[in-house]
């Protein structure tokens, strides 16, 4: 059994406290943290293992990690049991969040990987480029470095390590400092199917984690708040190190008078609570038309003020995962209720563990904290606006630029509002459930980041390309020196050429075409 007085010898938060159970404020066993020595250790390893590992054929490292996959699946129990003694999750929440994607993304990750085309063939102007082919390869980096967030342990993790891996890279993990053993477990339970090294993980808070860039990573994933990412940006880009950094976020739902209520209040309800409101994408405000607000509120209270709270497997909201951030919430909710803000329902603690009730804030303005910082918690904040232009021009205006939903039953309309909307990711009638989808790339704006996870896009975090041209041909070039004045003629002809295709000439006059085939014979393609 695990003493305070052993947890307070060990591991401590960035807040000096000690790592508690969030349902019932028990002491966590500490996990000691990483050295500088360790770190750079398990850097070398992972480029040593990395060497073989990246020779192996694409569907070699795809099958590895389907071993590793299906075990993952087969043992989802073991992964609850963690994420719920280390952050409080709910079993059910657990279970799609952390259980449930082992295999379906890893599968949807191989398709990505197999899209981009690590070697792939490019098509030359048999004309200008006569004798001549050309293909891109696309290399691992090396070592790529992953400090990953906790409020999903395991989750998260599937949009760094499956692509990091499946593209040839070792992997040096840094999980969060609160949920250090469901991570763990997610990489242990790889590396049993990889070679020796290619995947570690590094505990600690976040020195670790820029001593983790200092030890010779060669890419680096960041997921975290954007006071910590702005010291990350500037640490990798000291060491010319490829970052992809996601930086939080204050995802609006816009709430348009025609929207079909029901849904409406259901989809808000999700996704401003799913997690208990600890995600990056989670609905922290919403932007109400309104002749829509009052009944907008009111069946949101109804909705909200049924949902159970505790660690039974069926209740809805769960505990927050630390003191940290509950205190966060409270005093965001403090603060609004001092400025104005109507409680409409929750607002204050349960009393029980880390529990914070859904919490509706409405009449909310602008100088509330509640509107302008990320809150991370089980909070709506209601601001009621005139116009879809109006709530286009708080989302546009806002700090973070993640992502936004609008709730409408005018598709049209929504997409024409979709296109103007400053952010990283436009739902309409629903939200957020596209961080869960590989093919779709997951970024932001202004404070939210410019790293993208998720879709072929996001490959060059893991990826480089390397580019190989093999000339065929056994003279020399035509354009090489010396030069003389059949090079000053052809540049001409070449030059009449273009200005003539564009004109958009559909047929070649016979002076074009002895022209064209003077080019041909000059670059030697016939």
């Amino acid at each position: 059994m695990t003493t305070t007085a052993q947890a307070q010898a060990g591991e401590r938060t960035p807040a000096g406290s000690v790592r508690v159970s969030p349902i019932d404020l028990r002491p966590l066993e500490p996990v000691p943290s990483a050295t500088a020595a360790e770190l750079a250790r398990m850097v070398a390893r992972a480029r040593a293992a990395s060497e073989s590992w990246r020779e192996r054929r694409l569907s070699e490292r795809a099958a590895a990690l389907k071993r590793a996959a299906k075990a993952m699946l087969l043992r989802r129990e073991e992964t609850l049991s963690l994420a719920r003694e280390e952050m409080g999750k709910l079993e059910i929440e657990g279970l799609f969040h952390e259980g449930l994607g082992h295999l379906d993304l890893l599968h949807s990750w191989i398709a990505v990987v197999k899209s981009a085309g690590l070697h792939r063939r490019v098509r030359l102007s048999p004309m200008k480029f006569g004798g001549k082919k050309a293909y891109v390869e696309l290399l691992p980096r090396g070592v790529v470095g992953v400090i990953a967030p906790w409020n999903f342990p395991v989750g998260n993790l599937y949009r760094s390590l499956y692509p990091a891996l499946l593209t040839g890279n070792g992997v040096v993990l840094k999980p969060s400092e609160w949920t250090p053993r469901t991570s763990q477990w997610f990489a242990d339970r790889i590396a049993e199917e990889l070679p020796d090294g290619l995947v570690s993980v590094a505990h600690g808070d976040g020195g670790v984690g820029a001593a983790l860039i200092d030890a010779g990573i060669d890419s680096c994933v960041f997921t975290g708040s954007p006071a910590s990412g702005r010291a990350v940006r500037i640490r990798c880009a000291e060491r010319g190190i490829p970052l992809s950094a996601e930086l939080g976020g204050k995802d609006a739902a816009i709430v348009l008078a025609d929207c079909d209520l029901p849904r409406t209040v259901a989809g808000i309800t999700h996704w401003a609570l799913s997690n208990a409101g600890q995600a990056c994408g989670a609905i922290e405000v919403a932007l109400v038309e309104v002749p829509v607000a009052d009944r907008f509120v009111a069946q949101l209270r109804a909705a909200w003020s049924g949902l159970r709270i505790g660690p039974a497997r069926y209740s809805e909201i769960a505990p927050l995962a630390n003191r940290k951030q509950f205190e966060v919430v409270a005093a965001q909710v403090e603060e609004a209720r001092r400025l104005g803000a109507e409680v409409v329902c929750g607002g204050e603690p349960t009393g029980a563990g880390l529990f914070y009730p859904p919490t509706i804030l409405d009449r909310c303005s602008d100088e509330m904290a509640v509107v302008r910082d990320e809150t991370f918690g089980p909070v709506l904040a209601v601001l009621r606006v005139e116009s879809a232009a109006e709530a286009v021009r708080r989302v546009n205006r806002s700090r973070y630029g993640l992502g936004a939903s609008i709730w409408t039953s005018d598709l049209a309309r929504a997409e024409r509002l979709a296109r103007q909307l400053d952010v990283g990711v436009v739902d309409v009638n629903n939200h957020s459930f596209t961080g869960a989808i590989p093919q779709l790339p997951w970024s932001g704006t202004r404070a939210s980041g410019f790293g993208i996870a998720n879709s072929a896009l996001s490959l060059t975090t893991f990826v480089r390309p390397r580019t190989v041209v093999v000339d065929r041909a056994r003279a020399p070039e035509p354009f090489w020196m010396p030069f003389d004045e059949s090079l000053w003629e052809m540049g001409n002809l070449l030059a009449d050429v273009q200005l003539m295709q564009l004109g958009g000439a559909l047929r070649i006059p016979l002076l074009w075409r002895r022209r064209v085939r003077k080019i041909r014979r000059f670059f030697g393609a016939g």
